[in-house]
């Protein structure tokens, strides 16, 4: 008896089964399958590249919000009213885009984390339009800060930082709110 695998004339014998060959293929359509993906590859490759420089040319960015004057008159007396008057400036920094504020908001702190003494004073009365590359300036007279213990403090402060030499300044951080489209 000889020792030799049995043969099958269709297909090859791998780990007991049968493996029949693939049929032929057809070289035609792989090619076609082949250049088909590679042309949509390629059209999204330069879509994306495409959108990505608009992306950059266009880009939105936020307005700049600075303080051009600040003023507390009144801080020296102390426990009378505080009155707050200033201007802010809103900067719009892009080149194409235009900022359409709705109403402005200021609410100024006292110390920074300290108390609110004014909350939600309107500023601008309606809704404000900013072209590009444009400056507006928003200003603010006559707002009262009613008397209280935020005042006391506010002179107590300003009297020392005088007697020190620090000229009666007293810090107060203002927030500015505003709903923004563009």
């Amino acid at each position: 008896m000889s020792s030799q695998p049995p043969t099958a004339t269709a297909g090859f014998i791998a780990g007991g089964r049968i493996r029949r060959p693939l049929p032929r293929e057809r070289p035609h359509l792989t090619r076609c399958t082949k250049l088909l993906c590679s042309w949509f590859l390629s059209l999204l490759l330069v879509a994306g590249v495409l959108l990505f420089v608009v992306y950059l040319v266009v880009r939105p960015h936020r307005p700049r919000f600075h303080v051009a004057a600040f003023t507390a008159a009144g801080v020296q007396s102390g426990g009378g009213p505080v009155v707050l008057s200033g201007q802010l400036t809103i900067h719009n920094p892009n080149h194409d885009l235009a900022f359409f504020f709705g109403r402005v908001y200021m609410s100024v702190q006292y110390r920074g984390d300290g108390e609110v003494v004014v909350d939600g004073k309107d500023l601008t009365g309606g809704p404000l339009y900013e072209p590009p590359r444009g400056t507006s300036a928003v200003g603010f007279e006559g707002v009262a800060v009613p008397a209280g213990a935020a005042t006391d403090m506010m002179a107590r402060d300003a009297a020392a930082a005088a007697a020190g030499g620090g000229g009666g300044g007293v810090a107060f951080t203002v927030k500015v709110r505003s709903r923004i489209r563009y």
